[in-house]
């Protein structure tokens, strides 16, 4: 009989412990559960703000592609009014440049006609274009001379104002003999 309680106890023991330890696991268990879920939660609220982080930064890389395309459509814009200006400038330091001459020698009339090719009326064309003297025609550029004429209409689209410059610088200079000379070699005004 002893055998009989002893089984006795141990089987009570062993009721107890397991109803004792599933009790007690069975809370560890649940709290262990809760936080699983917990986890979980957060775990998805996290992959969400990833989520709306990476739209953001998207979002952001295409405006940070469009506003360097707007910059260099910028910078193109700035490189072109800085040539403009700078032409600009050019110019207008050109044009003091022979305001300043005109004032300088505001009554001075060469006769133009002595450069071959230049008559009366393309002399009168001339002196209205502010062109009066030698050395004013023999600073004028040859396409500045082209539009001039060309301004003036088709009858002086045969004048030829290549060698202009050329004849008005010896002539300025006084160097009557070699203009002559030039002269002779010219074909109507024209080098050939």
């Amino acid at each position: 009989m002893a055998l009989v309680y002893i089984l006795i106890g141990v089987l009570v023991g062993w009721i107890v412990e397991w109803i004792i330890d599933w009790l007690y696991w069975r809370g560890q268990v649940f709290e262990l559960r809760s936080k699983l879920e917990d986890c979980k939660r957060s775990l998805l609220e996290e992959q969400e703000r990833s989520r709306q982080f990476q739209l953001k930064i998207s979002k952001l890389e295409e405006e940070s592609v469009a506003l360097q395309a707007r910059l260099r459509e910028l910078e193109a814009k700035l490189d072109k009014t800085q040539n403009e200006r700078e032409a600009a400038l050019q110019e207008l330091s050109a044009l003091k440049t022979q305001a300043a001459e005109a004032e300088l020698e505001p009554d001075r009339h060469d006769d133009l006609k002595k450069i071959e090719g230049i008559g009366p009326k393309i002399e009168q064309l001339l002196n209205q274009a502010g062109i009066r003297s030698f050395a004013a025609l023999a600073k004028t550029p040859v396409e500045k001379l082209r539009q001039i004429l060309k301004e003036a209409g088709s009858r002086f689209r045969l004048a030829d104002p290549t060698t202009w410059p050329r004849q008005a610088q010896m002539a300025s200079e006084e160097r009557w003999e070699e203009l002559a000379d030039y002269q002779d070699a010219l074909n109507g005004g024209r080098e050939g």
